[in-house]
């Protein structure tokens, strides 16, 4: 099993658009995904 994160402390960087972004590709390509 493999696990992504996005982090950073900092705020406004774009971390949830980022992470939205990840997961709908990767379930599109197969993969299941837990947000």
């Amino acid at each position: 099993m493999k696990v992504y994160v996005v982090a950073n402390l900092k705020g406004g960087v774009g971390k949830t658009t980022t992470t939205v972004n990840v997961a709908y590709t990767f379930s599109e390509m197969g993969g299941r995904v837990l947000v």
